[in-house]
């Protein structure tokens, strides 16, 4: 028994070979740990890259054939704020009026959603099932009432009710489909960047995630995703894979279901789609709990399946889609590989602090050169210094996320700081 100041400690002394065995054990944890997180930092980089070398967009109306018909679906539940500039934004798109059938799904609203759509000249179909809550309860159920209507169209467009799309999203689309695809994505972008840091910092994110990560993919060949809004499907692939996402990332698990059954999302970056974003991170905390807590559902529920189908059957679009939700969000990627260079540090193990410096720097090469892909306005630069607010900030939510305190049902986003 070791005795400190007179007073004897209970404290057993560790033998020389078993610390050299523990200090080997911490060493090879954090060398695996590390390489793993490598590799995801080796794809971000592999995406920007493929990013940086993607031409302009091939819109043009030269060697079109006959223009498709599209049915809009708008999903909005209390929405009497947001809509009126949604549904004016979707009259001035330029493309032919008799061509396009809005439809707003006023779901489960206790406001004048209706009463507002209704006055924009838009039509409305109304549901009221407070016990099936969710945007993706809400589109199945709109789809199957208009399957009838639907031979009447050829394609379907899904916007949120406060997003504002670009003039030429249609007529993106419509070369896109005409050039072959079944599905494609507009770039989904955040609209008030210059009204606080945590807005800034969330058009980082979602320039990121959804204009440099899909450019990439689009050069690499693969599947770009889908992003909840500014999103289109044909007739026929709806058809073929109904629309039966339900869970709390309703997009990403229609995405993957997609995927599943060969299908590939087309990526359009000259069409946009701007949503404004909360301005402060008490009035994002819900939406990003449903983001998180759909992405670790969807994690546990798809990988698996989508990685063996991938490896049975040679198929690197499936591979691609079960592997890349094991990617970690920019946050945790940062706080894991910063904790690992502490704990390098402190058991003086070289290698393993080695690679996590590298995959820091090459995470920061990543947002930095992506940021610049993007095109990202000053407010985004500037609120790059509080970005550590907004690190531990997340990991609090993935913190309470993975002690099963997420939301277990949908909630919609609350645009006001103080609500």
């Amino acid at each position: 028994m070791r005795q400190y100041g007179g007073v004897p400690s209970s404290s057993p002394e560790l033998s020389p070979g078993l610390e050299q065995r523990l200090r080997r054990t911490a060493t090879s944890f954090l060398f695996a740990a590390g390489a793993a997180l490598g590799a995801a930092t080796a794809y971000l980089l592999v995406l920007l890259i493929a990013a940086s070398r993607a031409g302009p967009g091939a819109v043009t109306c030269a060697e079109r054939r006959e223009p498709h018909r599209f049915l809009v679906l708008v999903p909005a539940h209390n929405e009497e704020c947001v809509l009126p500039a949604t549904l004016q934004a979707l009259a001035q798109l330029k493309y032919p009026k008799t061509l396009i059938s809005i439809v707003v799904i006023a779901d489960n609203c206790t406001d004048d959603t209706e009463k507002v759509a209704r006055a924009a000249g838009a039509r409305v179909i109304v549901r009221t099932e407070p016990s099936r809550r969710g945007k993706g309860q809400a589109l199945a159920w709109a789809l199957r009432r208009l399957e009838a209507e639907a031979t009447d169209v050829d394609a379907v467009l899904f916007i949120d009710a406060d997003c504002e799309p670009s003039p030429n999203l249609l007529d993106a689309f419509d070369a896109c489909l005409h050039g072959g695809a079944r599905a494609a994505q507009a770039a989904y972008l955040v609209g008030n960047p210059g009204e606080s840091w945590p807005s800034a910092l969330r058009w980082a994110a979602f320039a990121l995630m959804n204009l440099v990560g899909p450019l990439g993919k689009s050069v690499l060949g693969l599947s770009c995703g889908i992003f909840g809004t500014g999103f289109v499907l044909k007739r026929e692939v709806l058809e073929r894979v109904p629309w039966e996402a339900y869970s709390l990332a309703e997009d990403q698990e229609y995405h993957l279901r997609l995927v599943a059954a060969g299908e590939r999302v087309a990526f359009v970056p000259e069409a946009t789609v701007l949503s404004p974003m909360p301005t402060s991170l008490a009035a994002s905390r819900e939406q990003n709990l449903r983001w998180e807590a759909g992405r670790w559902h969807l994690l546990r529920t798809w990988t698996p399946a989508l990685i063996g189908e991938g490896v049975r059957r040679q198929d690197m679009e499936r591979l691609h889609a079960g592997l890349e939700p094991l990617v970690p969000p920019q946050s945790l990627l940062l706080v894991a590989n910063g904790a690992i260079f502490g704990a390098a540090v402190l058991l003086h193990a070289r290698v393993a602090r080695g690679i996590a410096f590298a995959n820091i720097a090459g995470q920061a090469v990543y947002v930095l050169g992506g940021l610049r892909i993007a095109r990202a306005p000053r407010p985004v630069y500037e609120a790059i210094v509080r970005a550590p607010l907004l690190v531990l900030w997340k990991l609090g939510l993935q913190l309470r996320i993975l002690r099963g305190r997420g939301p277990s049902r949908w909630i919609g986003t609350r645009l006001a700081s103080d609500e």
